[in-house]
């Protein structure tokens, strides 16, 4: 056992000021491990327009150039209600993309990129004209 030693009228000894320093340190390192292990923030965002399902397949926002990393977007149409049996025309757009396909279904596209706040990512089916165009979209906000 350590001799104590006094200090202001506490008595202190050199084992817990050594305990003291080490539980500091894994608290500080704990901290700092929690901060640095966050992941990308990611999910998945979903927008509805008139039976026509988008979902968004969001990642990492960039506060500093006020970007949004949208990875894909997945466009599903066809609802009874409609009497639509979901072939026809698929598109999807946002800043700096576009893509269409004719299919029956449901459509998907990689988008990989960065979309600035205040822009949409949207999907769109058209039912080979005999339904009007249905879009949704969701909004990027940063």
């Amino acid at each position: 056992m350590s001799r104590p030693e006094r200090h202001e009228g506490v008595i202190i000894t050199k084992f817990s000021r050594r305990l003291g320093s080490i539980l500091a340190g894994l608290m500080l390192a704990g901290a700092t491990l929690a901060v640095a292990a966050q992941p990308a923030q990611a999910q998945q965002v979903w927008g509805f327009g008139d039976g026509t399902i988008i979902i968004v397949d969001t990642g990492a926002k960039n506060t500093s150039n006020h970007t949004q990393w949208v990875n894909s977007i997945y466009i599903q149409t066809g609802t009874s209600e409609s009497n639509s049996y979901g072939c026809g025309t698929f598109e999807s757009w946002t800043q700096g993309f576009y893509a269409a396909t004719e299919r029956c279904g449901d459509a998907y596209w990689t988008i990989n990129r960065w979309v600035g706040t205040g822009n949409n990512v949207c999907g769109a089916f058209d039912d080979f004209g005999n339904w009007p165009r249905r879009i949704a979209c969701i909004a990027i906000k940063v």
